[in-house]
């Protein structure tokens, strides 16, 4: 309990950072896009299954092997390539998914336009790209840095993963979000 409990508690106050975040863009979303918040938890438990992932394979190589800095170094690119390949691999089924369940099995096609429900579907694949591929880097990334700076990473890297990964989720989403529907009107919706 002694070496959980202080990242435990370090980690409710990022978490009340991720709450904090949400409630910001919920003001600067308009609420015709209220459907974003529908696949916020697709969108956080993609990229928190992917750090899940990458961090119990850098446990195992942590434990199995000495890595220089050129072995970490490619150990990095790698599991970052995974990350991109898987990310780009879900986030275009969850494009094509979500596009065609917005468009053919919802009412927001009659109430936002022909394109929205893929417009929404972009936004969450891309999203789900970018996330999944950051989840990779930290999954991979701060194990190594813990093991180097004497901190049993098996602990203390889980948590820190999943806090950070959903803080990354969120921005990366909501941002996305903003700036395709709101800000440049790069999207369109009757609203």
């Amino acid at each position: 309990m002694r070496k959980r409990i202080p990242w435990l508690l370090a980690l409710l106050a990022l978490g009340l950072c991720v709450s904090g975040v949400i409630l910001k863009f919920q003001e600067a979303i308009p609420k015709a896009l209220i459907v974003l918040y529908t696949f916020q938890s697709l969108i956080l438990d993609m990229s928190g299954n992917t750090g899940t992932q990458s961090l119990g394979v850098t446990i195992r190589v942590l434990s199995d092997e000495q890595l220089d800095k050129k072995r970490i170094f490619r150990y990095i690119l790698k599991e970052l390539r995974v990350g991109l390949c898987n990310g780009l691999v879900i986030g275009t089924l969850a494009f094509a998914l979500v596009g065609c369940y917005l468009t053919f099995l919802t009412d927001s096609t009659a109430l936002h336009g022909a394109g929205f429900g893929f417009e929404v579907s972009a936004c969450i694949g891309i999203s789900l790209v970018c996330a999944m591929l950051i989840a990779s880097f930290d999954g991979s990334v701060i194990p190594i840095v813990f093991k180097k700076i004497g901190i049993d990473p098996a602990v203390a890297s889980g948590p820190l993963i999943t806090t950070v990964n959903d803080f990354v989720a969120v921005c990366t989403y909501y941002g996305l979000s903003l700036l395709l529907f709101v800000k440049t009107g790069l999207f369109s919706f009757a609203g």
